[in-house]
């Protein structure tokens, strides 16, 4: 009857995505960004068997309602290699209430299967084995059936006391007394914490459950609750005579208690950091890499929602991070709202950016489900121990350093640090050096934007190539086009380019749609436009455009013209600073070129 909540060490479980009607990737967790590494960051179809994505593709837009769909499909691992995988597709129906439909998708690896059964079986007979040499009573619930089990192990026999419906075996035993009066509130809160999937509970009762009322007597039920990974929770715990069970699994412990945020229940900030020392000083570990986690505009949710929705979406995003970190190592709350995970011998970069993709998407998306359309992202900042520090302060210094530049550049991102291109981290004050650099940074660019504006506008010293030609310098560009008319022809290019004489896809597919008011659409990466705006998708992906950012000019209504910056040499995410200068220069060249 064991429930195994994880079977993705197995190799079965390959992992969870979330993917929206144009069939893109929303959100995941680590283990899917592992195994399939960049083909799933934007269209999912991208891993599927050209002769399986039609049936993909009507699988997924067929399905209705609370419908839960099975099907077998051929996808391309990291390796490149094409094998049989086992989906699970239902329709996210918190997300659907509000018009928005999207698919929740468990894909397991069919190959893996026999293997992975063949491993739960030997655990589970480990288990049975030793349950029966300490004669422990087990109860278990699940959300998915609601069945109520109580049983005991007696080597490879099985003693069931009760198999029952949750809420049969709750009036069962008040009815029938089994349960004594000065128990019976204690009994109602028992039944509450299994039903609600509370996290981990104890309660003393005097009961005759296991005796079919024969025999009374003080006994302890203590429990928790664990999550599969299709969403349904299982509460497994045991029934012993009073203080016959250790008192650490007791919530209610003073000295477990001390170790836990009482928000969050992640570790407090002293034992996350107490925990980051240790590994470091303890030598065992050859990398240890600390990320700091930080929610972005969380005092404009405070201050809009109220203290107690902002406590909510705290809960949930420590939920994911601590989902998200599982056993690789942990998670604590450092400040209101901000995380720290310490991550032990991490393999690589890839296997750090897919537990960060997925904190970060999965927050997003959890938190999207409370309120209809809240937006809540993080910002997110790594290092890594030995290669960026030598002592933990060190080390959470340049964790540091990392955040606020990923605040900087924009938010909603995470930033890995390298010394070559993040520079060095001193020995002092952190905020110090943030403030030196924000002042400096904004200075720089806000000064050159200034001149040109100004060469531009009121000396006439600057020419309208001159300006572009300093932009491609000032926003590491490699290239802009500025295109003019209602055809959008080609007008300008630096360098020169003689791809897309003009830019008529803006026209087609509701690519206009893309656009603020402000008329500004930014693009991080191209692939994003796949099956969604096809024409626009194809004209970019053969013009070599990885990333862009493009300001349209309009009268009258309609669209007169177009500047495009572009980068052909990598994706980006774009600083909103950036951005907005963008925005204001375009303006400015398009009224001086018509």
């Amino acid at each position: 009857m064991f429930f195994d909540s994880d079977d993705s060490s197995s190799g079965y479980r390959i992992g969870k995505v979330t993917i929206d009607s144009s069939f893109h990737t929303q959100s995941a967790d680590e283990n899917f960004y592992k195994y399939f590494r960049n083909d799933t960051l934007y269209s999912m179809t991208r891993t599927v068997h050209p002769d399986d994505v039609g049936f993909f593709k009507d699988s997924v837009s067929s399905l209705e309602g609370d419908e839960i769909r099975h099907c077998i499909i051929r996808m391309k691992n990291m390796q490149g290699e094409y094998r049989w995988m086992i989906m699970k597709m239902s329709l996210n129906v918190q997300m659907l209430a509000r018009g928005i439909r999207l698919t929740d998708i468990v894909v397991k690896d069919a190959v893996g299967l026999e293997r992975s059964t063949t491993g739960l079986e030997n655990i589970i007979e480990r288990f049975r084995f030793l349950l029966s040499v300490q004669e422990s009573i087990i109860f278990e619930y699940s959300s998915q059936t609601s069945r109520f089990y109580i049983y005991s192990f007696d080597y490879n026999a099985n003693t069931v006391f009760y198999n029952e419906d949750f809420d049969y075996f709750r009036f069962h035993m008040l009815s029938e007394n089994f349960i004594s009066e000065s128990s019976r509130e204690t009994f109602e809160s028992f039944c509450e914490s299994v039903k609600g999937g509370i996290s981990r509970f104890s309660f003393e009762m005097e009961t005759s459950v296991l005796t079919n009322g024969d025999q009374t007597s003080l006994q302890q039920f203590s429990g928790f609750t664990e999550t599969d990974s299709d969403e349904n929770f299982i509460v497994l715990g045991l029934i012993s005579e009073k203080k016959t069970l250790s008192d650490a699994l007791s919530a209610g412990n003073p000295a477990y208690e001390a170790n836990l945020d009482s928000l969050t229940r992640l570790f407090s900030k002293k034992n996350i950091t107490g925990y980051a020392e240790s590994r470091i000083e303890s030598g065992e570990q050859k990398t240890v890499t600390v990320a700091i986690i930080d929610i972005d505009n969380f005092k404009y949710i405070n201050d809009t929602y109220g203290h107690l929705f902002g406590d909510d979406i705290i809960c949930t995003a420590a939920a994911v991070i601590k989902k998200e970190t599982g056993n690789k190592g942990a998670a604590g709350r450092i400040g209101g709202d901000e995380f720290m995970i310490v991550l032990d011998n991490v393999s690589d970069e890839i296997e750090l950016r897919s537990i960060l993709r997925a904190i970060r998407s999965n927050i997003e998306m959890k938190c999207a489900e409370k309120k209809e359309g809240l937006k809540v992202t993080c910002s997110m900042g790594t290092a890594c121990f030995p290669d960026d520090a030598q002592s933990y302060q060190q080390l959470f210094r340049t964790a540091d350093k990392a955040l606020y530049i990923a605040k900087e550049k924009g938010k909603d991102r995470y930033v890995i640090y390298n010394r070559e291109k993040h520079g060095a981290v001193e020995d002092e004050d952190t905020t110090a050096i943030n403030t030196a650099l924000s002042v400096k940074e904004n200075a720089d660019k806000t000064e050159v934007v200034s001149r040109i504006i100004s060469g531009l506008t009121v000396t006439g010293t600057v020419t309208a190539e001159q300006a572009v030609q300093t932009m491609i310098s000032l926003f590491e560009l490699d290239r802009i086009r500025l295109y003019i008319g209602f055809e959008l022809s080609l007008r300008y290019s630096f360098p020169q380019s003689d791809e897309n004489e003009n830019a008529g896809y803006v026209f087609s597919d509701g690519y206009l749609n893309n656009f603020t008011e402000s008329g500004v659409f930014v693009t991080d990466n191209t692939d994003a436009l796949e099956g969604r705006n096809t024409e626009a998708f194809s004209c970019l992906k053969k013009d070599g455009v990885q990333a862009s950012v493009q300001c349209v000019c309009r009268e009258n209504d309609s669209v007169r013209g177009m500047i495009s910056f572009e980068l052909t040499s990598h994706f980006k995410k774009w600083p909103q600073m950036d951005v907005s200068f963008m925005s204001i220069l375009s303006r400015i060249l398009f009224e001086i070129i018509k």
